[in-house]
């Protein structure tokens, strides 16, 4: 399902990482946990970031840059608040990219958003 969707322009801090059109997705246990605040295990939610366009005025979508994926699995991910994190680079669908040391600057950036579990983004109805 789709969560929302956002735009990073230029002036923004984070434009060299995080810079063009978001999209968040998410599954359907990872919908009850935007409902309730808190994620049961089993929630999958999907970051999918492509870089921009200018075309007759209109800001449009370009080349995907990458896809955050995170999995919550309270056993498997303990040390990381109970989330695995991947990310794979343009349409690389089946090669993750990250390595553990990312994983846990994943993690560690995540935990600034500690009190709705690790999660950024909130569901736009």
């Amino acid at each position: 399902m789709h969560v929302k969707s956002g735009l990073i322009g230029p002036q923004n801090p984070a434009f060299a990482r995080y810079g063009g059109i978001h999209h968040i997705y998410a599954n359907e246990r990872a919908m009850e946990g935007y409902a309730a605040g808190r994620f049961p295990d089993g929630s999958v939610i999907v970051f999918d970031l492509l870089e921009t366009k200018e075309s007759s005025g209109a800001t449009v979508e370009a080349e995907r840059r990458f896809i955050d994926v995170m999995v919550k699995d309270s056993e498997r991910y303990a040390e990381t608040g109970g989330w695995g994190f991947e990310e794979f680079k343009s349409n690389k669908l089946t090669e993750g990219s990250l390595t553990a040391q990312e994983r846990t600057a994943c993690y560690s950036c995540h935990t600034g958003v500690k009190g709705h579990d690790f999660v950024f983004s909130a569901f736009r109805p």
